[in-house]
């Protein structure tokens, strides 16, 4: 059987919606971990949240447009911090940045 390499489609096919969604998997892959790490229901954890079930439901089945406030929120709910982690981009051109681009240092 023969491997396919789907680097360069995946590469192609990204877009800002795509990987938002990526980004909503992992966090709501980490929720559930956490949940059952602490023995929690969706009842529990929405009470900590101070949200309904029925947010907490809509948030949990993969929201791609969470607010950095909402993933504060199942931070401090579940005892634990969410960190970024950078990885050097596959793709092959980097965006150009404009002159009024500054980077913080």
């Amino acid at each position: 059987m023969n491997k396919v390499d789907l680097s360069d489609f995946y590469a192609e096919t990204e877009s800002s919606e795509t990987r938002a969604y990526e980004h909503a998997l992992d966090i709501e892959f980490i929720v559930h971990r956490e949940m059952k790490r602490l023995g929690l229901s969706k009842s529990e954890l929405a009470n900590r949240m101070g949200i309904s079930l029925q947010s907490l439901s809509k948030l949990l089945n993969s929201q791609p447009n969470m607010t950095l406030k909402t993933i504060a929120k199942f931070e401090l709910a579940l005892g634990i911090k969410i960190v970024p982690q950078v990885i050097v981009s596959y793709s092959k051109e980097l965006p150009s940045l404009s002159s009024n681009y500054s980077v913080r240092e």
